[in-house]
């Protein structure tokens, strides 16, 4: 049995567990995994060949290096299509198994698909563009953690812009986690940290003045803005700061900002896709493709660790 490397007290047994009710479902679906990557090899292959006879055909024909060249580049990226095709469902299967596992093992709720998420409050902290013309949710992960609510879902938001002759073209303007989390003490006003711009950093963002942060090393990459200035220099103390630095690597995110309001911690971080199954050329049995997801979920237990074991603040700061 594999020891996985939990951290936190609330998976203690997950091993066993895994080792027990989940272990035995992936070996049982690892035939179809490995009958599914023989069938996606080989429909790229065929794809990759036909397009790559069309190619040659072409050179023939014209002498048109130029367009035989593009060809072969339109071959590999259709095998490569062929074969995430192919083996789409295994890979998605297998994620939902690993992990419903995990976060059903702590009470929590993961939903891969998801057609809508208020990022209402994210605009309005600038956390992310304010215009955003088409957007797509997934992988809702939500629950408690020592009594703390949250929920972090992965968005992909675009913006839409056309050229002279009207054609329209899409821009990624974020990819990666939203997440929202309950903070332990009401805050009075609202409070935001954004990546330092340099020579462009704002004096104030809306009704938040520039806030000083007490670490140099902190403040050289972030900017931070609050309607109450005392209280913001109280929320974001250098131990905050590194653990939200932390969280970005966690992730293996960049860019992470976020902003208080009310008694809510809102966090936008840039990231890859999360909670993915991995490679399927290897055996669903891996430790290594479970222990990833657990990593993936144990960043979300480290924020809430963090706020909760912060010193309880005065009703005011003042």
């Amino acid at each position: 049995m594999h020891q996985f490397t939990t951290h936190h007290a609330e998976f203690d047994g997950f091993s066993d567990f895994f080792d027990r009710e989940v272990h035995p479902e992936l070996v049982a679906r690892d035939s179809v995994r490995a009958k599914a990557v023989r069938n996606g090899l080989l429909g790229g292959a065929l794809t990759a060949v036909i397009i790559l006879a069309v190619a040659a055909t072409v050179y023939l024909k014209t002498s048109e290096t130029g367009i035989g060249f593009m060809i072969g580049i339109g071959a590999f990226m259709a095998a490569y299509f062929v074969y995430h095709f192919i083996t789409h469902d295994i890979r998605e299967e297998t994620k939902g198994r690993i992990v419903n596992a995990i976060v059903g093992y702590v009470g929590w709720r993961f939903t891969p698909d998801i057609e809508s998420f208020d990022t209402s409050a994210f605009r309005d902290l600038f956390l992310i563009p304010k215009k955003v013309d088409r957007f797509s949710y997934e992988d809702s992960l939500a629950g408690e953690a020592h009594g703390a609510g949250f929920r972090s879902v992965e968005a992909h938001l675009e913006k839409e812009s056309r050229n002279s002759k009207g054609n329209r073209t899409w821009r990624t303007v974020f990819r990666g986690q939203l997440m929202t989390l309950d903070f332990p003490t009401k805050t009075f006003g609202r409070t935001i940290v954004l990546r330092d711009k340099g020579w462009f950093n704002a004096k104030k963002q809306a009704d938040m003045k520039r806030i000083g942060l007490v670490d140099p090393v902190f403040e050289k990459l972030f900017e931070a803005y609050g309607t109450d200035q005392v209280e913001g220099r109280v929320i974001l103390d250098p131990a905050f700061m590194q653990k939200m630095v932390d969280l970005e690597r966690a992730v293996a995110g960049k860019n992470i900002r976020f902003g208080f309001d009310q008694d809510t911690l809102f966090i936008a971080v840039e990231t890859k896709d999360q909670f993915e199954a991995g490679s399927m050329f290897k055996s669903l049995t891996t430790p290594d493709r479970t222990q990833k997801i657990l990593d993936e979920v144990g960043a979300v237990f480290d924020i809430v660790d963090m706020l909760l074991k912060r010193e309880k603040r005065p009703s005011h700061p003042y």
